[in-house]
Order: C-alpha cells, then structure tokens, then sequence
C-alpha cells in the first residue's frame, strides 16, 4: 500500500510542498478526464445553453477543479468537492422537474415580452432588455425586424427570447 501512496505522490505530487512541472502537468490530464466524466454525469445539461443555475455550476466547478491542478494540498478534496456539486446539481435538476416551484426559484422563470404584436414594457424593463435588444434578437432569430408579427415573444428561463408569429397569409 506505501508503494502505491509514493507512486502516486512521485506521478501527482500529493504530498509535495512544491509542485514539480511533472506534477502539474499530470494533474492536468486527470483533471480533463475528471472534468468530462463531471459533464457526463451532470448530463451535460450545463453546457449547453445555460440557465443562472447550469452557470453558477459551470464556474464553481472550474474554479475547483483549475485549484485541483495548481495546489498541491487538496487534490482529492477538491475532485470530490466537483462531484459533489454534480450530484447536487442533478438532485436539484430532479427536484425542479418534480415541484415546478421549486424549479422556478432555482431556474427562474419566462416572461411575456410581447404580445400579439405589442411590447410588454414593463416586463421588458423588468427583464433590463431594451427595445433594441428585442428588435435585434427578433432580426436574429427570425429574419424579421417586424414586431407587429409577432403573436408572443417570450423571455425563456436561459435568457433567450424566443418568438412565435401571428397567423397571417405569407405565416400560416
């Protein structure tokens, strides 16, 4: 068992007071490996497009496991610190899918920007969005610049306005 404990102290630098290029450069290697497994145990929900919850995951878990590299005191702590947090995300994930409350509070929610053609100024506003962003998301996204097209415009939970259009001879 000591050998095993000095090959991987040799190898990672557990033990080390002062971390060796070897050392950093090893860690590095588990960490992507660890840092991929992380993703596909969270279900890699967090890295597409993200929502304040997925984004707040995304930085701790860097953080933790960019200091898994460069100290040389917590290595293991701070790898299962990162799985920790996973499965704290994915419990939360299943919780918000059980109690929509509950996904509200830690994933927001949308709001109704515009409707039947007419900007929602105070969700707008509330929403700190500016008629240019609306309109520059509506070109965006939709190829129009037409708000009066646009039956709802929603402010969606990952902060992207999503849009659907009136029924309309050239839209049907």
């Amino acid at each position: 068992m000591e050998e095993i404990l000095i090959f991987f102290d040799s190898i990672f630098g557990v033990e080390a007071d002062k971390l060796k290029t070897i050392h950093v450069l090893s860690r590095t290697a588990v960490i992507y490996i660890v840092g991929i497994a992380l993703v596909r145990i969270g279900n890699k929900r967090f890295v597409g497009k993200m929502t304040a919850f997925d984004f707040i995951l995304a930085i701790i878990i860097g953080s933790l496991l960019s200091r898994a590299i460069t100290r040389s005191d917590l290595f293991l702590n701070l790898i299962l610190a990162s799985l920790l947090l996973i499965l704290i995300h994915w419990f939360f994930s299943i919780l918000s899918v059980k109690f929509t409350r509950f996904g509200d509070l830690i994933k927001g929610t949308e709001k109704i920007i515009v409707k039947n053609g007419e900007i929602k100024w105070e969700a707008l506003k509330s929403s700190n969005l500016s008629e240019q962003d609306l309109i520059q998301s509506l070109r965006l996204n939709t190829n129009s610049g037409d708000i009066t097209k646009v039956k709802i415009a929603r402010l969606e939970r990952n902060g992207e306005i999503s849009f659907i259009f009136k029924n309309t001879p050239n839209n049907p």
